[in-house]
C-alpha cells in the first residue's frame, strides 16, 4: 500500500503536465480535471497540488453538472465563483478494470472560443449564431455572449421546431434577443445532444429583393422581364445563404471529428509508451524462463503466455500507428509490384469464397513509405472487406496516379495539394450506414461481435497514412459495398534502394562494454541481464546525468539509451556524450518517440532505433549490427 501511495504521488505531477500540454493544444478548453467518486478534484491541468478551496462545499453547484450515467454529459453554463470565468463542463464517468464506478473526467469548455468563431462567420451581416442543448440551454452565442441561466423553453421558436423535427430545420420567428423577425436555420450535431442555430434578419432578405425591384418600377412592359429576373436572383441569393450556413456547419463537424481523433491519438500514444515498457519486461523474462525449462507442460504454458504477450505488443503497435507516434522507416516502393505480390498472399489468407481482382494503373509513380506498415494497412482493409462479405464476393485492389487540387485539399485538414498514388480496396458487401461510417476510424470501434475483432484495423491504417503525409477516405453505400482509398505522396527524392540483410542466428558479444541508460528499473534490469547473458560487459545508469558521469570515468563501446526519460532525454544524452567521445556508437530504444529523433514520421538520418517491446534475438542482432557496422545515432 505504501508503495502504491508513493507511485500515485509520483504519477499526479506527471499527469498534471500531460493534461496541461493537452489544454494548450486546444484553445477552446479551459482546463481538464480528474475527480473522485464524490466529485472532488484529484488532478487538474491548472495546478498541482489542488488548493483546498477548489473542493470547498460552496462549489457544490459544479457537482450538479456531472455525468449521472454512462454517457457524456454537457452541463449548463456556469460562472466560477473563485475566478469569475464563464464556462460549461463536459463530463463522463470513469470505471476501473472490473467496471466499477471510480470517479469522473471533466473538461471545462469556454463559450468564448465558439463566440469568437461565430464572430468571424458573421462578418458585416446581421447574422446571429448559438450553440444550444436539446433541452434549450444556451451554451454559446453571438453577437451577445452567453451567460448562466439562458434557456429557450418549449414555447420558443426553437422549442417548437425541435418538437416537430428532432434533427432541426428552419423557421421564422421574432427574436427574444433583439425583438426583430429573423429566419432561423437549426442543425443537430451528429452523436451529441447539441444544436447549432444561425439566423438573419428577414428584413435584410426582403430589402435585398425590394432594392433590386425599386430600380425598375415605372419602366415599360419589356423591362418587367428584368424585374422577374432579379426576383429569381434574390430567391437564389436566399438559398445561397442557407447553403452557406449548411456548408459551414459541415466544415465545423469535420473539424470536430479531426480534433476528436487527434485528441484520442495523443492519449493512446501515451498509454502505448507505458504499456511497451511493461511488455518489454514481460516478454523478455518469459523468453529467459523458457530457455531454462525442459520440454513439458510448464514450458508449453510459458510459450502460450509469450504468444499472448506478443499479441498485446501488436495491439500496442497499432495504437502507436493511430496516434502517429510510431517511428517509420520509409523506402522507395513500386506499388504495382506490391499489390501484385499481396494479391497472391490475400488469395491464400481470405479463403476460396473471395475473388480477388487487381486493376493496376499504367505508368504508376513510385512512393516512399514504410513497406511493412503499408502491407499491414492493406491486409487490415482486406480482412475488413472479407468480413463484410460473409457469403463471398469480390475484393478489388486498384492503383492509379492522382492529383489532389487546392479545392479538395482545403476541405481536408492538413492535406497538401500535389501528386499522389491512389490505392483502393473495394468490396461487394452490404455497405456501411452513416452512423458507422462517421466512427469507422475511431480506435476500438467495431461492429463485429465480442472477441471477433479489436477495432484497431482502420485506426492503424488512418494513423499510418496521416503520418506518411497522405489521405484516406471511405466511400460506402448500403447494398452496394465499400471502397477505401489511400493516397500517398509521389516519391520525389533520389534515395537509393537499400537491400535488407536476412536475420542471422542470435549473435553473442565478445566482452564489449555497453552503457545501458533506462529510467524504468524493471526494463533496465531485463536489458542488463540479457546483454550479460550474451557475453557483453554491461554498465547501467538510471538517467542522463549519471550516464555522463560514468562516461567521464571510463570509455564504452556502445551507448544503449531510452529516448523518453525525465529531465535529459536520450537524444540530448547522446549529443552530450559525443562531446566526450566523438566516435561513440549509439543505439536508441523507445516505445513512443515523441519526436526526439523522429520528425514528420521519419527517423532522422543516421539514427538507429529499436522499438519496445523487443525480444532477446532482436536486441542481440541490433547491438551486434551497431558494433560491427559502426552505426551511430
Amino acid at each position: 500500500m505504501a508503495r502504491r501511495t508513493r507511485r500515485s504521488r509520483k504519477t499526479a505531477p506527471e499527469l498534471t503536465q500531460r493534461l496541461k500540454q493537452f489544454t494548450r493544444a486546444f484553445p477552446d478548453i479551459s482546463s481538464i480535471w480528474v475527480l473522485d467518486r464524490n466529485g472532488d478534484a484529484i488532478v487538474s491541468s491548472l495546478f498541482y497540488p489542488i488548493p483546498p478551496s477548489f473542493n470547498a462545499p460552496e462549489r457544490s453547484y459544479l457537482k450538479a453538472e456531472l455525468a449521472d450515467g454512462d454517457g457524456l454529459k454537457i452541463g449548463r453554463v456556469v460562472e466560477i465563483t473563485l475566478t469569475g470565468s464563464i464556462l460549461f463542463p463536459v463530463s463522463k464517468q470513469r470505471r476501473d478494470h472490473p467496471g466499477r464506478f471510480s470517479g469522473f473526467t471533466l473538461v471545462s469548455v469556454l463559450p468564448s472560443a465558439f463566440e469568437q468563431a461565430y464572430g468571424t462567420l458573421r462578418g458585416n451581416t446581421t447574422a446571429s449564431f448559438a450553440l444550444v442543448r436539446d433541452d434549450g440551454v444556451v451554451l454559446a452565442r453571438h453577437p451577445l455572449a452567453a451567460r448562466p441561466g439562458i434557456v429557450l423553453d418549449q414555447s420558443s421558436g426553437f422549442g417548437q421546431l425541435i418538437l416537430r423535427n428532432p434533427d432541426g430545420g428552419r423557421y421564422t420567428s421574432v427574436s427574444r434577443v433583439d425583438g426583430v423577425e429573423r429566419r432561423f436555420a437549426v442543425r443537430k450535431l451528429q452523436g451529441l445532444p447539441v444544436f447549432v442555430s444561425s439566423s438573419i434578419k428577414t428584413r435584410e432578405i426582403v430589402e435585398g429583393w425590394a432594392w433590386q425591384m425599386a430600380r425598375y418600377v415605372g419602366i415599360t412592359i419589356p423591362a418587367m422581364a428584368l424585374v422577374c429576373l432579379f426576383i429569381v436572383l434574390t430567391v437564389r441569393r436566399t438559398k445561397a445563404f442557407y447553403a452557406e450556413v449548411e456548408r459551414r456547419e459541415a466544415l465545423e463537424q469535420n473539424i470536430r471529428q479531426a480534433q476528436r481523433i487527434e485528441a484520442v491519438g495523443q492519449l493512446t500514444g501515451g498509454i502505448a509508451h507505458d504499456f511497451n515498457n511493461l511488455l518489454t519486461v514481460i516478454i523478455g523474462n518469459l523468453q529467459m524462463a523458457i530457455r531454462q525449462l525442459p520440454d513439458g507442460k510448464p514450458r508449453a504454458m510459458m510459450e502460450n503466455a509469450q504468444r499472448g504477450a506478443m499479441r498485446a505488443a501488436e495491439l500496442t503497435k497499432r495504437l502507436l500507428a493511430f496516434s502517429r507516434n510510431q517511428a517509420l522507416n520509409p523506402k522507395p516502393i513500386d506499388v504495382n509490384r506490391l499489390v501484385s505480390t499481396m494479391s497472391d498472399m490475400m488469395g491464400r489468407t481470405l479463403g476460396e469464397t473471395i475473388t480477388i481482382l487487381t486493376v493496376r494503373g499504367a505508368g504508376l509513380w513510385e512512393i516512399e513509405a514504410d513497406i511493412t506498415e503499408l502491407e499491414s494497412a492493406l491486409l487490415n482493409l482486406a480482412v475488413n472487406a472479407r468480413d463484410a462479405m460473409p457469403d463471398g464476393g469480390t475484393l478489388t485492389l486498384e492503383t492509379a496516379n492522382a492529383y489532389l487540387d487546392d479545392e479538395y485539399s482545403e476541405s481536408v485538414r492538413g492535406l497538401k495539394t500535389g501528386q499522389y498514388v491512389m490505392i483502393a480496396v473495394s468490396d461487394t458487401g452490404g455497405g456501411m450506414p452513416k452512423e458507422v461510417l462517421d466512427k469507422a476510424f475511431d480506435p476500438f470501434f467495431t461492429t463485429k461481435p465480442p472477441g471477433a475483432g479489436t477495432g484497431l484495423g482502420l485506426s492503424q491504417a488512418y494513423g499510418f497514412v496521416k503520418q506518411s503525409g497522405g489521405h484516406i477516405k471511405i466511400y460506402s453505400e448500403i447494398g452496394h459495398g465499400t471502397t477505401v482509398k489511400i493516397y500517398l505522396p509521389r516519391r520525389t527524392s533520389a534515395a537509393q534502394d537499400v537491400e535488407e540483410k536476412p536475420p542471422a542466428d542470435v549473435p553473442r558479444g565478445r566482452g564489449q562494454r555497453i552503457l545501458v541508460t533506462e529510467d524504468d528499473a524493471d526494463v533496465r534490469a531485463y536489458i542488463v541481464q540479457t546483454l550479460g547473458d550474451l557475453g557483453y560487459e554491461v554498465i547501467q545508469a538510471a538517467d542522463g546525468p549519471t550516464a555522463l558521469a560514468i562516461l567521464s570515468r571510463q570509455p564504452v563501446d556502445l551507448l544503449l539509451t531510452d529516448i523518453v526519460m525525465p529531465g535529459m532525454n536520450g537524444r540530448v544524452l547522446a549529443d552530450e556524450a559525443r562531446t566526450q567521445m566523438p566516435t561513440l556508437k549509439v543505439l536508441f530504444m523507445t516505445g513512443y518517440s515523441r519526436n526526439a529523433i523522429v520528425h514528420h514520421g521519419r527517423l532522422d538520418p543516421g539514427v538507429s532505433l529499436i522499438q519496445k517491446p523487443f525480444s532477446q534475438s532482436a536486441l542481440a542482432q541490433q547491438v551486434e549490427r551497431q558494433l560491427s557496422d559502426g552505426g551511430g545515432g
